[in-house]
């Protein structure tokens, strides 16, 4: 069955951003007749994109459908399995995503858990754009019908287990619909922006990382003659295939082709050395089990 949804009735949590997608996601299973808990997770201590306004907005939305609203403190555990991931993979001279790691070991495996054990609820619902395909006790990750959305790459490191417990519920929608139906039920959230950007990065990402480790100067070089092409403030600012903002003029266009966390060194060059035959994955997370 194709973006499985649950019949007769069940209890099914909705994780709550304090967004749009989120909201209608509530209004969507509610309208289904299915008994609706919101839960929101708090990650953040002190400001933050995603804390502030979510937990008001989340409660306003479910104080206007009537339904529970619940909170779980997972700040612990975004600051271990987000926040240290993502400075610890920049000092390794890697470059991290931390929404998909927030995803598996926080949205997923910690609010599932949760909202099942604390909450006795059968399904946590979530304004994602994708579609699960459930058939034979395995799950499917699919993409949503709204190309420009779509939000499968996230999903991808999301353990199977925490998959069968997970609703989409606009997966089959695309974004300007679920903007209508939210200004049509005049939700607190209909006219809410959206924000890609990582939420505990709040005043730009050489700023952030220049707090975490401190300026450190050092050398950009030529990958092929080794001439020093300019300096830089730290080699956790660059990433491998970067090519705007390097700061140097070198008369073609260059790439950052290698960064030496070690002795503080940036590597350019040109879009051949980046070219490569073969590739190292780390950790896959197999949702097929004939494939573990």
């Amino acid at each position: 069955m194709v973006n499985f949804m649950p019949s007769p009735k069940k209890r099914i949590a909705v994780a709550m951003s304090g967004g749009v997608d989120s909201s209608v996601a509530a209004c969507l299973i509610a309208k289904a007749g299915h008994e609706v808990v919101g839960l929101t997770a708090w990650t953040l201590n002190g400001p933050g994109k995603c804390c502030n306004d979510a937990l008001v907005n989340a409660g306003r939305v479910c104080e206007m459908l009537g339904v529970e609203y619940d909170t779980v403190d997972l700040r612990a555990e975004f600051s271990h399995f987000v926040m240290d991931y993502y400075n610890n993979s920049y000092q390794a001279g890697l470059t991290p995503n931390p929404c998909v790691e927030c995803n598996r070991y926080v949205k997923w495996e910690q609010l599932v858990r949760y909202a099942v054990e604390q909450l006795g609820v059968d399904y946590v619902a979530t304004g994602h754009y994708a579609i699960l395909e459930h058939t034979a006790g395995e799950v499917k990750v699919l993409r949503s019908v709204d190309e420009h959305k779509d939000q499968t790459y996230m999903m991808t490191r999301v353990y199977a287990k925490d998959l069968a417990k997970t609703l989409f519920p606009l997966g089959e929608m695309v974004k300007p619909q679920v903007v209508a139906i939210a200004r049509e039920l005049d939700l607190p959230t209909a006219y809410s922006k959206e924000s890609q950007d990582i939420c505990f990065v709040l005043d730009g990402q050489h700023n952030y990382m220049d707090k975490v480790f401190g300026k450190q100067k050092g050398r950009i070089l030529d990958i092929d003659t080794g001439k020093v092409l300019g300096e830089h403030d730290g080699y956790y600012r660059f990433t491998l295939g970067q090519r705007k903002g390097i700061g140097v003029a070198a008369g073609r266009p260059v790439y950052v082709v290698k960064i030496d966390p070690k002795e503080n060194l940036v590597y350019l060059g040109d879009a051949h050395h980046l070219e490569s035959t073969t590739f190292t994955v780390l950790a896959p997370n197999w949702l097929e089990p004939r494939f573990e």
